[in-house]
């Protein structure tokens, strides 16, 4: 057949949306889907999947691919064909108790991935899509296999997961693979949405925290609830829908196997204060040991609280005017900073200048020590939300912002396990800690907007004189009640 790329690619844009062209790529021409770039339209997908199959003699299999999903439209288009169509035949299997379909919206890959990676490293078997169709397979085909097998059904309740129609429809049969007893369904609240009234029948999860914790009180529910299935059930002893029941609450530590399969162990959501001099929010640090530095060494250390993000140009300005003290440079000369940096972290400030506000607010600046307990918690953790660098937690050179961002702007995702945001990227971090005994330099915590992914490891320090100020230094406070 002649290899028409401008009907192939209105064939394309019309008979397949976006994320079904995203799958057939991810499963047929896995070099194309490698190269996609999360901000390209559907018409950039299908420029650069015609050009690829061009560029390397694969006209034929594309062909092929769309003849087999869309044979209707496929025939009126382009007549009969001598295109062969390969299929494979996929054997029924027996409903595994211990394998877990997970249904998504494609904008929600990256956290459905690294569940999945994390659920398979703790025991348990896995169906998600892309990975999970296999070559010549149709994804209807293979979305019913996967429901067919799987005894469990995770989805990840989202606004785009919502709106995805293949969401949609693979929860749905689930729902009523779960009334029969053939399946057990747990829904993960990660985003605020309004899921269809039947899904509201069920207790969601919680998954929107801080992503460890969340994922050792799935594997614990898991546990607790599993259930071995076998045959379905015949229809006159159908059994009654199950609902999840609200999990008991966590101990003061959890333990969970992370994709690296070191025990982690996870504190209980924070207790929080508002500091009535800054109004900033406290967060309660426990006392006990944690591990520290580059070489892990166990250290204890008594309780205090720590402020949940960096001080804000607006948290400054009150001490600013209060106290008639100098401004910081990028304010060009006001007393108040432009809105469009109110929320973000004061900048330019020297060790001397975070250490009169803190003297203002009645607080401290946090020791090196504590600072690194509240960015990698108990367990020695490389980052923030665990030991897997994962673009797009933090503001670092990797997202390309090259400038400072709200504080909030990263938050859940990037928090640390004691609900801090910002310890990774953003600005560096003045500590009242010295860099060596034998000289006057403070150690500085976290990266910034301009460092690299290595320069945000938790155990990772740079100095600064006291009197240092840059465009990508700042501070946050600590107290001790």
């Amino acid at each position: 057949m002649k290899f028409n790329k401008r009907q192939l690619n209105e064939f394309i844009i019309k008979h397949l949306n976006d994320e079904e062209l995203r799958i057939l790529c991810a499963v047929e021409f896995r070099d194309v889907y490698d190269d996609f770039s999360d901000g390209w339209g559907k018409k950039r997908k299908v420029i650069e999947l015609i050009g690829w199959c061009e560029r390397n003699a694969e006209e034929e299999k594309l062909l092929a691919v769309l003849q087999r999903e869309r044979p209707r439209p496929f025939r009126i288009t382009f007549g009969q064909t001598n295109v062969r169509v390969e299929t494979v035949s996929v054997p029924k299997g027996k409903r595994n108790p211990r394998q877990i379909f997970i249904s998504h919206a494609h904008q929600d890959a990256e956290l459905a991935q690294r569940l999945a990676v994390d659920l398979r490293t703790n025991g348990w078997q896995t169906w998600i899509a892309p990975d999970s169709i296999q070559p010549g397979e149709q994804w209807v085909e293979a979305i019913n296999r996967g429901l067919e097998e799987s005894g469990v059904f995770i989805v990840l309740l989202t606004p785009e997961a919502v709106r995805s129609k293949w969401v949609k429809r693979e929860t749905n049969v689930a729902l009523s693979l779960e009334h029969e007893g053939e399946i057990t369904f747990y829904p993960l609240d990660v985003k605020p949405c309004r899921p269809p009234a039947l899904w509201r029948g069920y207790q969601f999860i919680a998954f929107k925290k801080e992503y460890q914790t969340d994922v050792a009180r799935l594997l614990k529910l898991l546990a607790s609830e599993a259930v071995t299935l076998q045959s379905p059930p015949k229809m006159e002893t159908k059994p009654a829908s199950r609902k999840i029941e609200k999990p008991k609450p966590a101990p003061a530590t959890i333990e969970v196997q992370s994709r690296e399969k070191l025990q982690i162990l996870i504190p209980n959501p924070p207790d929080i204060r508002v500091h009535s001099i800054t109004g900033k929010e406290m967060i309660r640090i426990p006392a006990g040991e944690f591990l520290y530095g580059e070489n892990k060494e166990k250290r204890y250390l008594p309780e205090y609280w720590i402020a949940k993000t960096p001080v804000t140009n607006a948290e400054y300005s009150r001490f600013v005017i209060e106290k008639n003290y100098a401004l910081p440079a990028h304010w060009q000369g006001a007393n108040v900073p432009p809105n469009s940096i109110a929320d973000h972290p004061v900048v330019y400030v020297s060790w001397r200048d975070a250490y009169a506000y803190s003297k203002w607010a009645n607080c401290l600046l946090p020791t090196e020590e504590e600072w690194e307990k509240v960015s990698r918690g108990v367990d020695g953790r490389k980052y923030p939300w665990g030991n897997i660098w994962i673009d797009g937690y933090c503001n670092t050179i990797e997202v390309g912002i090259d400038s400072t961002s709200t504080v909030a702007h990263f938050s859940p995702d990037g928090d640390s396990p004691f609900g801090c945001v910002d310890m990774a990227g953003n600005v560096w971090e003045w500590t009242n800690s010295h860099y060596r005994e034998d000289h006057n330099w403070y150690v500085l915590k976290g990266g910034a907007f301009g460092s690299n992914k290595m320069k945000c490891n938790n155990d990772f320090r740079i100095s600064g004189f006291p009197d240092d100020w840059y465009y990508d230094i700042g501070f946050r406070v600590a107290v001790h009640f």
